[in-house]
């Protein structure tokens, strides 16, 4: 079959409901809220939109329940240009996420997954999976996560997957049949460290690496980060910006920009500088998947990209150092 994707999305399909406030409450207290604004995330549906903003084509593989929630996915996918032929719609709600946000970006995140936690393994579309160049499976559970990896790599299609946070807490040991059918490893740092015990992001790779990808990439948010791989090793320093609104969705804009940098032919070192840019610019605005027009995204890569490639060392800085 023609592989005609870039990406193929496997993961959650949710909405946002964001609230940007003064600072964050403790217990008994209140904030004001500055700003509200809803909108369709979760993983899936941000890599898939990210991918088509920047020029690529993509698809979901999700489920979303028969509600409001789940309508305002389908529109938005549908506006984006998404494949939604993989898309399952079951009797539960669609899911949801609350999301407080400070003045700094930083993030309060409550989630209902519904829906989307229910796909089942034989709910997965192989004629979808078939299409894609890469599978990227996000924060999904171990079962759909493993028949997804398994029917990937039959179908000739490289494997990328981000655990995200609840998953890694399993640990290596438990995740290791997944794994070891995957190409790229996508961790940040906290999943970095639930996934291994170790804190340092360069021994941290090597262990994973050792079930079985040929590259891991370890995320450190603004400090940049470190990746394993027989294309590129190193540390590579992020994007430098001033204005930090909203971090939700930086990890999947990331991945989306890496992913069809690849899916192009690029060389790791090149996807891997670009997909920085792509998620740095995405903190500067409110939103999972907002991103600016790719012609302001290739300006600010092509301004700053030689910053960034002067940074590049061998390890990480330790923390605390500049």
């Amino acid at each position: 079959m023609e592989k005609d994707l870039d990406v193929v999305a496997v993961g959650h399909a949710l909405v946002d409901l964001r609230f940007t406030v003064d600072r964050f409450a403790s217990p008994d207290e209140e904030a004001d809220i500055v700003e509200q604004s809803t909108g369709p995330g979760g993983s899936a549906i941000n890599v898939a939109i990210v991918t088509s903003k920047l020029g690529g084509r993509a698809a979901v593989i999700t489920k979303i329940g028969l509600d409001e929630f789940g309508r305002q996915i389908v529109e938005e996918l549908v506006r984006s240009k998404i494949d939604i032929s993989g898309l399952k719609v079951g009797f539960s709600s669609t899911g949801f996420s609350v999301l407080m946000i400070d003045k700094e970006g930083n993030i309060v995140l409550y989630g209902y997954k519904g829906c989307a936690e229910k796909l089942e393994p034989d709910e997965l579309d192989e004629k979808v999976i078939a299409r894609g160049k890469y599978i990227h499976i996000a924060s999904l559970r171990p079962d759909t996560s493993l028949r997804a990896a398994v029917r990937a790599k039959e179908l000739d299609a490289m494997v990328s997957w981000d655990p995200g946070r609840r998953l890694s807490m399993a640990g290596l040991k438990a995740l290791r049949g997944l794994i070891k059918f995957v190409d790229i490893v996508e961790l940040n740092s906290r999943e970095c460290a639930n996934l291994t015990g170790l804190k340092d992001p360069a021994a941290c790779a090597s262990e994973v690496q050792r079930v079985g990808p040929s590259t891991v990439i370890v995320k450190m948010g603004a400090r940049g980060l470190y990746a394993l791989s027989d294309d590129f090793t190193g540390y590579m320093p992020a994007f430098k910006v001033s204005d930090v609104r909203d971090s939700t969705g930086s990890g999947d804009a990331f991945a989306a920009a890496l992913l069809l940098k690849l899916s192009k032919g690029e060389k790791l070192k090149e996807a891997l500088i670009y997909a920085q840019a792509v998620a740095a610019l995405k903190v500067t605005l409110l939103g999972a998947h907002a991103l600016p027009s790719t012609d302001e995204i290739e300006k600010f890569y092509q301004e700053h990209r030689k910053e960034v490639e002067a940074g590049i060392s061998e390890k990480p800085p330790q923390s605390g150092s500049s």
